[in-house]
C-alpha cells in the first residue's frame, strides 16, 4: 500500500505530461502579409542569359559573361500619391538562381508603379559616416562583406560588378581570352529608374510576380552610340569615371517589367 501510495503521485504527473503535450499550441496572430516577387529574366539576344555562355556581343564580337551583379535601394511601390517601401537594398545576381529572385513580405494593396535606385543609396553607402563599419552586417545581408562587393582600398560599395572575357580574333571562332570588367561604385552615380504604367495587387498569403526583363546587350548601347569593349575594357570607377556610369546607366535603362 505504501508503494501505491507513492506510485499513485507520479502516475498523475506523467499523465500530465502526456496531456499537455497534445494539447494544441494556440496559433501565432494570423499573417496580414501577401508576398511580392521582383523574378528577373535576363537574356542574350532575346535568349535565356547563362553564365559563360559565349554570345554575339554588342559589337558584334563573341563574348561571355562571367560575373553580372548589383544592388537596389530605396524600393518603393506607388499609387495615386500612396507609397510603401519594399525595402532598403537588395542584391540581384544574375548568375544564380536565387540572385534572379527578390521577395518581399507586405500588406496587401493595389499598386500603379515601382521606383527604385541601381546602386547603395548614399545613405546606406557609409561615405559621410566616419564611424561606418563595413563588417557590422551578417552573412546573410546584401551588405555583407561576405558578397565581395565593398571596397576595401576606398569608401563605399561596388554598385555594379560585370566581369567577363571577349574573342578579339579576326575569325571569331577562338575562346574568349581578352577580359574585360565594369566595377561602378560612387554616391554621385546611383541612378533612380521609375516604372509606370503597372498594376498589380499584392493578395493576403498569395505570391504576386513582377518579370524583370533585363537584354545583356541594352546595358552597352545609349541612345548614340554603342560602346566598343575592346577599346574600353575595364573601370574601377575613379580610373574611368563616364565608363562607369555608362554602365550603371545601362542597367538601369536596360530593365523592363513585362
Amino acid at each position: 500500500m505504501k508503494n501505491l501510495r507513492l506510485f499513485l503521485p507520479i502516475l498523475s504527473i506523467l499523465f500530465f505530461v502526456a496531456c499537455s503535450k497534445d494539447a494544441p499550441v494556440p496559433p501565432d496572430e494570423e499573417d496580414e502579409n501577401g508576398t511580392l516577387e521582383l523574378l528577373f529574366e535576363p537574356t542574350m539576344n532575346g535568349a535565356a542569359y547563362q553564365p559563360n555562355q559565349i554570345f554575339v556581343g554588342p559589337n558584334g564580337l563573341r563574348m561571355n559573361i562571367e560575373t553580372f551583379k548589383f544592388y537596389l535601394s530605396d524600393i518603393w511601390l506607388l499609387n495615386n500619391g500612396d507609397s510603401l517601401l519594399a525595402s532598403d537594398v537588395e542584391l540581384a545576381d544574375m548568375n544564380t538562381a536565387a540572385g534572379k529572385s527578390i521577395q518581399f513580405r507586405l500588406k496587401p494593396g493595389t499598386y500603379k508603379a515601382l521606383r527604385l535606385g541601381v546602386g547603395v543609396s548614399r545613405a546606406l553607402n557609409g561615405t559621410n559616416d566616419p564611424d561606418f563599419n563595413e563588417a557590422q552586417f551578417s552573412i546573410d545581408h546584401p551588405l555583407s562583406i561576405y558578397n565581395n562587393m565593398y571596397w576595401t582600398w576606398a569608401t563605399g560599395y561596388i554598385f555594379s560588378k560585370m566581369e567577363g572575357k571577349i574573342d578579339t580574333s579576326s575569325s571569331q571562332n577562338q575562346t574568349p581570352t581578352y577580359t574585360w570588367f565594369y566595377h561602378s561604385g560612387m554616391d554621385t552615380l546611383y541612378t533612380q529608374r521609375k516604372f509606370d504604367g503597372l498594376n498589380f495587387t499584392i493578395e493576403k498569403g498569395k505570391t504576386t510576380i513582377l518579370k524583370v526583363g533585363l537584354e545583356v546587350n541594352n546595358v552597352f548601347i545609349n541612345e548614340s552610340d554603342t560602346l566598343n569593349m575592346v577599346d574600353s575594357y575595364f573601370t574601377h570607377t575613379t580610373d574611368n569615371l563616364p565608363l562607369a556610369r555608362r554602365v550603371i546607366e545601362g542597367i538601369g535603362r536596360a530593365m523592363v517589367i513585362q
